[in-house]
């Protein structure tokens, strides 16, 4: 569901695939739903994705558009009245680029893949995602909003299904962050975070955070090792060797 350009393994290599409570086992890519939609409907999908591919490696949003570095040197300021640094990025197509971010929402909701379970949405709000995604159109702004977390130093290649979580954002002021709901995607060094409560309201006065709501993308930046991506692998590497040992040794050989 993730684009392969992004969730792919590295040449040569295998993920291993695995849930929480589920055995482990060795798997030559990521994860796709065959049965999602039409020969029509995949080339929307794959138009969608060959562009954000492009679009997010030019930017060095990506890992894959870092070349052999393992920091980002791109220019990272501190956010004001905040201890949160971001990365301006500018000279991106942010409306499509939110089109393909819904495009990711709407997959996950749409399949019965196990690894997708964590998405649900009304029926309503699914066949408006649809009807956006295949008329190209990306608004509202304010219908699902996406915000983007960066991470500026490089880590273990790997994919992770969305979760449905509570995650901060600090607008500064010296107020403390937010916590809002949301479906969080990862790809690639990337997070997506898709926030599911926003109301119009809200969106009008912080629009500029969002993907599409300036011209200019704001990316929040945050080392890997510092991440909950990073602590959340090594905890679902420490569970399968507990529950599965004897299978990860075989997997890692």
């Amino acid at each position: 569901m993730i684009p392969l350009a992004f969730s792919a393994p590295s040449e040569g290599c295998y993920f291993i695939d695995g849930a929480p409570g589920g055995r482990p086992t060795r798997r030559p890519t990521s994860w796709y739903d065959r049965e999602l939609v039409t020969r029509s409907g995949e080339d929307i999908l794959a138009d969608l994705d060959s562009f954000a591919a492009t679009e997010l490696r030019n930017a060095r949003l990506v890992w894959s558009g870092w070349g052999k570095e393992t920091v980002i040197k791109d220019k990272i300021i501190k956010y004001p009245e905040s201890e949160q640094f971001v990365r301006l990025v500018p000279d991106l197509d942010v409306l499509k680029l939110r089109i393909f971010f819904l495009s990711l929402l709407w997959r996950s909701a749409a399949s019965d893949m196990p690894q997708y379970a964590n998405i649900k949405l009304q029926e309503c709000e699914l066949e408006k995602l649809r009807l956006m995604v295949l008329n190209k159109n990306p608004y509202p702004l304010s219908f699902f909003p996406v915000h983007l977390t960066q991470m500026v130093t490089r880590g273990a290649r790997h994919n992770l299904g969305p979760l449905e979580m509570k995650t901060p954002l600090d607008f500064g002021a010296g107020n403390g962050p937010l916590m809002l709901n949301s479906y969080r995607f990862y790809f690639d060094g990337l997070i997506a975070n898709i926030h599911t409560n926003v109301s119009e309201k809200f969106h009008a006065g912080a629009s500029a955070i969002y993907v599409g709501g300036d011209a200019i993308v704001i990316a929040n930046c945050i080392k890997f090792e510092d991440s909950f991506q990073a602590s959340n692998m090594i905890q679902h590497g420490c569970e399968a060797f507990m529950s599965h040992q004897s299978t990860m040794l075989k997997l890692l050989k």
